[in-house]
């Protein structure tokens, strides 16, 4: 059982429920007011509240974090939920012509800074994003730092792990979704591609960016717009903005 670290985190985690919750655990001592509203929260949602030592409390963390975690089920999807859940959606979509049905999603390629990790999950919970995909053996690990720097999106969007990338944009190309990789070595601009249907934004590691063979894999490679792009964007404003345009075209 994974655990969500920080005030932010277990907060947002309550609000969507108590399912997979199993309990919440509070550093022994005063609490601040806003742990003593979060332990109203969890009570109120039927969870429990166990406080422990500050030696208890050291051994689940590696950060000075403000004094809670909770011990919980965060949203798991493996790649083959994944899959399943474009299926239905795409089949909504098919028949109703929703636009809510659109899927967005993000892949992250190549991100090992677990701080990169989070700043990319709170970017993408907030642009409504479907789930993150990332590569098993290239990708920083969702934990205790990365969890942190989300602030609350690693319990709103899920993170799925998947043993080949290319194989996995296969899949979803089969499935109607439309891969944009995005790239300083190209001509094409973001606002370019027409990304009003499903689609999969493709990051790369700011050093290096999207790998080659992602990069063949992409249906389009397009560039984000820079005055000076010697300097370029930390990973996790890319993506913002990158998502930004998904949800700006749709709206008009």
């Amino acid at each position: 059982m994974e655990r969500l670290f920080g005030i932010n985190s277990v907060h947002a985690r309550l609000m969507l429920g108590s399912a997979g919750v199993d309990r919440v655990l509070l550093r022994d001592g005063k609490l601040s007011p806003r742990l003593e509203m979060l332990q109203a929260l969890a009570q109120k949602k039927g969870v429990k509240v166990e406080r422990i030592s500050s030696g208890e409390f050291d051994k689940l963390t590696d950060l000075n974090h403000q004094g809670a975690g909770v011990v919980a089920q965060p949203i798991a999807m493996d790649e083959q939920s994944l899959l399943s859940m474009i299926d239905r959606r795409v089949e909504l979509a098919n028949a109703d012509d929703a636009n809510s049905s659109r899927l967005l999603l993000l892949i992250l390629d190549g991100i090992t800074d677990p701080r990169n990790l989070g700043a990319c999950i709170r970017s993408a919970a907030s642009m409504g994003v479907d789930a993150i995909i990332v590569p098993k053996d290239k990708s920083a690990p969702l934990n205790e730092a990365a969890s942190k720097t989300a602030s609350g999106g690693a319990s709103l969007v899920p993170v799925v792990s998947v043993v080949n990338l290319a194989r996995c944009i296969g899949q979803l190309q089969k499935r109607q979704v439309w891969v944009v990789g995005t790239l300083l070595e190209t001509e094409q601009m973001l606002h370019q591609v027409d990304m009003q249907d499903n689609i999969a934004i493709v990051m790369g590691s700011e050093g290096k960016g999207i790998r080659q063979k992602t990069a063949k894999c992409c249906d389009f490679l397009a560039k984000i717009p820079m005055v000076n792009a010697d300097l370029g964007f930390n990973v996790s404003v890319a993506a913002g903005i990158a998502l930004y345009e998904v949800q700006k075209q749709r709206r008009h």
